[in-house]
């Protein structure tokens, strides 16, 4: 068995949603092991957005926390995977005009461009002994597919969560040093200001957050 995370991009939402029935179906018949799954959309600023999602059968109103694919879906979806959107979508216009630079992307990087603004997927993580499966449903709706090994991806997006706190690190210190004299002496005392009461403010947040699990 091969354990892998497919990307399925369409143009048409709805082909998405009948995608991830599909694959359900097939999981259901044992043709493959669906673990998680995802229908996404990015819009034109580059926000991925989750619109349903799949945990092997599992309820719950966050069935992919503390999953591979919620990882990802969290680098894709968060500033590193707008980041990739943007800096990126000037010149992967196709797959005949990529250069050198474009074939040697990330993984992440991959997944990030096979699924463009404007576009509905499904993420799935799945565990394969024929690719077929996959495929003929993909081709069948019409979506380019994107296969990439569970593990290989899921040591990218740890690397990427490395990177992403070395960066707010580096942030916090050129801020600082950025900062005048005279304003670091004026609010360096910012939380005699606020203290207290922010906690409040976050616990109050917390419990209605934890309240509507």
């Amino acid at each position: 068995m091969q354990d892998n995370i497919v990307l399925l991009t369409f143009e048409q939402p709805s082909k998405a949603y009948q995608a991830l029935s599909e694959l359900k179906q097939a999981a259901a018949q044992g043709r493959v092991r669906l673990q998680t799954a995802a229908v996404v959309e990015r819009d034109a600023a580059g926000a991925l957005q989750v619109r349903d999602a799949f945990n092997d059968g599992a309820a719950g109103e966050a069935p992919l926390v503390g999953t591979v694919l919620g990882s990802l879906l969290g680098v894709l979806g968060g500033p590193l995977g707008v980041l990739m959107v943007g800096a990126t979508g000037a010149w992967l216009g196709s797959l005949a005009a990529m250069d050198t630079v474009a074939r040697r992307a990330s993984l992440l990087e991959q997944m990030t461009h096979a699924l463009p603004a404007g576009a509905t997927a499904v993420l799935a993580h799945v565990e394969e002994s024929a690719v077929e499966v996959v495929d003929g449903l993909a081709q069948t709706l019409g979506a380019v597919v994107l296969r990439r090994p569970t593990d290989a991806l899921f040591a990218e997006v740890e690397a990427a969560g490395e990177a992403q706190d070395a960066a707010a690190e580096e942030a916090r210190k050129v801020l600082r040093a950025k900062q005048r004299t005279e304003w670091q002496e004026k609010f360096d005392n910012w939380t005699d200001e606020v203290g207290e009461r922010l906690t409040a403010l976050k616990d109050q947040l917390k419990a209605r957050i934890d309240g509507h699990k």
